[in-house]
């Protein structure tokens, strides 16, 4: 019996092997077959994923809108000191009782200067997220004229180009579409060219912010809240700089920001009074404020120190379509409010013939005035303007603006190169404009500035009386797409 198993086994087991033999050849065709489409498929995705990675490109950039703008401007300008106080006893020549004055008593007439700008504006609308970024170049031939304060012997430094980003940052709307009415801002923000200034560049303004409160340069985080269609509260944390002085071919009116940390509330209102009406407020705050003046290539933020803090308010009115016309009138006021913690900045010379201070670094000054803590006493001034349009292409505008003793502009940022806002004293401009094409616009002007005190721009020292008057005739040619 034993013997007959493996017998009847055997066959059996001949039949399984056949059948797992034949399962085996099916697998591996199988295999093989799966390999082969596993080829195939990769060398389609080899030759469509070029395709499908350039359309998502195209679908980014079908998103994106660049603009570029160009400003070619020419200006002329003189300018007449006469005393500061009881008269500035700086020398030319410390070395000779018989040289002139450095600082006032004299009359100067600048050589034409020449100034170009481009812009690149790069945006884009991603839904609840919008992106906006702006690269800007300047170069000014005023190389060998333009540091500050004008002096008869102006200190120069080497001119050039000046190329830098001034624009990047996210606007976040959550259920945009869906009636979403709060939006976070992040990145280098939009708080420079505000209300009214940009009447006059024949432009939409590129800040929400009143120029006459906070025209500065800064990076941080602004949060919108919208009521209605009419009303925005914005509130603004960020930290505040300047753009390189090759921007500027004006240095006056101008501190460098070498440190201040920006905490602002701001609403504007729009509404119908008199014509298409906003009223906008502003409360803004420069904490731990530290900055240095122009004062030439060898004045740098080594002896600058935290002087304390300032805050400005300010109010104004801008009524476009005056009275049912084409005209825009507007009026705006802010006052400045010191608050120093008795820190000194100290530019004031005690040696004359090494022009050195007290602290054996270089200094501006023999007078009172290049040195001392924050002002200590409320500034004020006000703005005001209008723009009468002859038709579609010719248009006549007037501004004029007045800062007291203690006035301090937070205007560092000014895209108008000689920061008319910042001064101590009074300013007037009358200007014509032409949009000859859609994209193209010229510009007639003249600027008159008369300064009643010194330190127009800066946050420190006792202002002496001063009387300066400068005339500036400009013409410039803007082209915007």
């Amino acid at each position: 019996m034993k013997r007959l198993i493996p017998l009847i086994t055997l066959p059996i087991f001949l039949v399984g092997s056949e059948d797992l033999s034949l399962k085996v050849k099916n697998l591996e065709a199988q295999l093989l077959q799966l390999k082969e489409e596993m080829r195939t498929h990769q060398e389609d995705l080899d030759e469509r994923f070029p395709i499908i990675e350039q359309n998502e490109r195209h679908a980014i950039l079908d998103k994106l809108n660049i603009s570029p703008e160009l400003l070619v401007r020419m200006d002329k300008m003189d300018y007449t000191s006469g005393l500061i106080g009881d008269g500035d006893a700086t020398l030319i020549d410390p070395t000779d009782p018989t040289s002139s004055y450095r600082r006032d008593r004299y009359s100067k007439d600048f050589e034409p200067a020449g100034y170009i700008r481009m812009r690149l504006n790069v945006n884009g609308d991603f839904g609840d997220v919008k992106f906006y970024s702006r690269l800007l170049y300047a170069n000014s031939s005023q190389s060998h004229e333009r540091l500050c304060i004008l002096s008869r012997d102006i200190k120069s430094a080497p001119g050039g180009s000046a190329f830098d980003l001034d624009r990047a940052y996210i606007d976040y709307t959550p259920n945009r579409y869906n009636g979403g009415t709060l939006t976070f801002s992040f990145g280098i923000l939009p708080t420079t060219g505000g209300t009214p200034s940009h009447f006059s560049q024949n432009k939409q303004r590129s800040s929400m912010f009143p120029a006459l409160v906070f025209d500065m340069n800064t990076y941080g985080a602004i949060l919108t809240k919208k009521f209605y269609d009419s009303l925005y509260v914005r509130a603004i944390v960020a930290k505040a700089y300047t753009l390189r002085e090759n921007f500027y071919p004006y240095q006056c009116n101008r501190e460098n920001i070498d440190n201040a940390t920006v905490f602002g509330l701001y609403s504007d209102l729009s509404f119908n009074f008199l014509g298409n009406s906003l009223l906008s407020f502003g409360v803004n705050v420069l904490d731990d404020l530290k900055a240095h003046p122009y004062l030439g290539p060898d004045i740098d933020s080594s002896h600058a120190h935290e002087l304390g803090t300032m805050f400005t308010y300010g109010l104004g009115l801008d009524i476009n379509n005056f009275l049912d016309t084409q005209n825009i009138v507007f009026v705006h006021a802010a006052a400045s409010n010191p608050n120093p913690n008795g820190n000194i900045d100290d530019y004031k010379i005690i040696n004359p013939v090494t022009e050195l201070t007290a602290g054996n670094y270089p200094g501006f000054t023999v007078e009172d005035y290049a040195s001392g803590t924050m002002i200590s006493k409320m500034g004020y001034s006000f703005y005001l303007g209008g723009k009468y349009n002859l038709n579609k292409e010719f248009a006549l505008g007037a501004e004029y603006n007045y800062g007291s003793k203690y006035w301090f502009a937070a205007t560092q940022g000014a895209e108008d190169i000689f920061n008319k806002l910042a001064l101590r004293g009074q300013a007037a401009e009358v200007y014509g404009s032409w949009s000859f094409h859609q994209n193209l616009n010229a510009k007639l002007g003249y600027l008159y500035m008369k300064e009643n005190y010194t330190g127009s721009g800066w946050h420190f020292g006792e202002p002496a009386t001063k009387d300066a008057t400068q005339n500036i005739y400009y013409l410039s040619l803007e082209a915007r797409f």
